[in-house]
């Protein structure tokens, strides 16, 4: 089943016709996000076997799971 948010998500990227209008509308995402926290960029929190660094945390809040990442390479970024 998709979610509302995922639907919108759909329809956004949709919007663009050219792969690379879609990398740079990712891109561009990545760039708002917020930055995690330089505390968990250590090795416990790193994706091993990517070639750029990517560092993934996750915690579950009130029957929710909510991620924070960060990476070196822009397009993993966003």
């Amino acid at each position: 089943m998709i979610t509302e948010a995922q639907q919108e998500i759909i329809e956004e990227f949709t919007l663009f016709d050219d792969w690379m209008d879609k990398y740079e509308h990712l891109i561009g995402l990545g760039k708002t996000l917020p930055l995690i926290d330089p505390q968990f960029k250590t090795d416990q929190y790193i994706i091993k076997g990517c070639q750029s660094k990517v560092w993934l945390r996750a915690e579950q809040q009130d029957g929710r799971v909510y991620f924070w990442a960060d990476s070196d390479a822009i397009i993993t970024k966003g």
